[in-house]
């Protein structure tokens, strides 16, 4: 699913097996359009670690990664 999968988050946990959250979330930016039209659905994959959940940070990877610069409306 990913093309190009973290081993590990920025602070060196160890994302796999079972260390992380997986989910998808639907999303308008350029980056999510271009995916769909490769048949990967208009959105992002993530993946977020759980040993930074545990010490109150968020350490969440966008496939593809999400154009910051990018607003959905009402938010």
């Amino acid at each position: 699913m990913f093309d190009h999968k973290p081993n590990s988050c920025p602070f060196g946990h160890q994302l796999w097996p079972g260390m992380a959250q997986v989910g998808w979330q639907p999303c308008l930016c350029t980056p999510a359009q271009e995916q769909d039209k490769r048949g990967r659905g208009m959105g992002h994959l993530w993946v977020a670690c759980n040993a930074c959940r545990d010490q109150l940070r968020r350490t969440t990877f966008f496939q593809p990664p999400h154009d910051i610069n990018y607003r959905q409306r009402g938010r």
